[in-house]
């Protein structure tokens, strides 16, 4: 499937920034540690979400979904081989080995996917559940992890502040035998979100949001109703639109800028009023080029949001430099911008991006979920029409993408 978008016009009006898929995926694997049924609402009904119940099911656990609304109950969970094809498509498909680990102590499970963003080993993880008591054979297309032992804490130096591995620690030490301390643990709002739900569970956890998190194992969780928070990628996708557009959008959401989104935000010649229960987002000024931001792990720029910034900065007044500290293949989005009429060269990890007066439509094509919704963006500020094939990568994070950006005066359908 490809999506068709026709540019050139101001957004307008108002949207909803659904749930988060970076929060509610590790808490759909938090839930197969609770001893009892737990209700998620503002769950977003998107493909990656899909996929993890579906695995979830494989493992035995019960799942009903109603909206936004999303069930699971893990009394029937009793399976720990994961194997599915729908392991190497989706990443966060790692974060069940923590949870059939501390449940079970055991687990076979093929290599986890998702988008070809760069090298992203999952060594951490390995090294910290092999620190924790498991035995881990990697054969060719799978992990077998076992505990001969019950599965213990452990004191965990990450060599980088991983999200996936700090993620995938708590899970594990929350039901472990004694204590856990991760060292250079990643500080994401997602990490905050997924302890605080298995701190209401009955976990014990302390110092989340910082780089040292103290776990301490609990012999059991039990099940709670939890809201899923809102996606700041999604809603830093709306504030793109708006800098790249112009115009001004309401938006159903707290404030999910971070303080170093906000600054670039303010660059591109926005800003934002808040209220209670709405954001509203207006284009005040032309955008200014920003003559370095580099990406890296929270506080800083999110590499997430880079692929949206790029084709704002294509359109804005002089030259700003962007360095991926993250993932080195985030920039394959700059040939199909390219293909727009964009003046942007790249050596290694650092981009140099040169103001153009205008962006035009083009055939291109999204080889991942972030760069798809850059396009989306690239699009929306472009002259003419815009074909983006791969639509599917895109519906991977994205609820409802064709509807939500129609509803905003952008004029886009999907298409074969």
């Amino acid at each position: 499937m490809a999506i068709e978008i026709w540019g050139g016009q101001c957004v307008h009006g108002e949207s909803v920034v659904q749930g988060s898929k970076n929060a509610a995926l590790p808490l759909i694997a938090a839930a197969l540690l609770c001893g009892e049924q737990t209700m998620f609402t503002n769950c977003p009904q998107i493909h990656d979400v899909e996929v993890m119940l579906s695995l979830v099911e494989e493992l035995g656990g019960s799942v009903l979904v109603e909206g936004h609304q999303v069930m699971i109950d893990s009394h029937t969970f009793d399976k720990t081989v994961i194997c599915q094809d729908a392991v190497k498509e989706l990443r966060a498909s790692v974060l069940l080995m923590g949870a059939c680990l501390a449940k079970f102590g055991e687990v076979t499970i093929s290599y986890p996917g998702g988008c070809s963003i760069g090298k992203r080993p999952i060594d951490f993880h390995i090294h910290a559940f092999q620190k924790m008591g498991a035995e881990i054979v990697e054969e060719e297309d799978k992990m077998i992890c076992r505990c001969i032992t019950p599965l213990h804490g452990a004191h965990i130096q990450l060599p980088f502040p991983s999200v996936g591995a700090t993620e995938n620690i708590i899970l594990a030490a929350s039901l472990a035998e004694g204590e856990t301390i991760i060292g250079n643990a990643a500080r994401e709002p997602e990490i905050v979100e997924l302890c605080r739900f298995l701190k209401v569970a009955g976990a014990k956890i302390f110092g989340e949001g910082t780089r040292r998190i103290r776990i301490v194992g609990q012999k059991k969780l039990c099940g709670v109703p939890w809201t899923v928070c809102g996606d700041r990628i999604v809603f830093f996708t709306f504030a793109m639109l708006v800098a790249g557009c112009g115009g001004s959008l309401t938006l159903r959401s707290e404030d999910l800028f971070g303080e170093k989104e906000r600054e670039i935000w303010h660059c591109l010649g926005g800003e934002e009023t808040r209220e209670k229960h709405y954001v509203r987002l207006e284009k005040k000024r032309p955008a200014k080029a920003i003559s370095y931001v580099a990406t890296g792990p929270y506080p800083a720029f999110p590499t997430d949001d880079q692929s949206l910034l790029l084709p704002v900065l294509a359109k804005a007044n002089g030259v700003s430099t962007i360095e991926e500290k993250v993932f080195e293949n985030r920039f394959r989005l700059i040939g199909q911008l390219h293909k727009m009429g964009a003046n942007i060269d790249f050596v290694s990890n650092r981009a140099r991006i040169i103001g153009v007066t205008k962006l035009h439509g083009a055939n291109v094509v999204a080889w991942d979920l972030r760069s798809g919704a850059g396009l989306v963006v690239a699009a929306a500020m472009a002259d003419g029409k815009t074909r983006i094939e791969q639509e599917n990568l895109i519906e991977r994070g994205y609820e409802n993408l064709v509807s939500r950006v129609s509803e905003i005066g952008i004029r886009a359908k999907k298409c074969l």
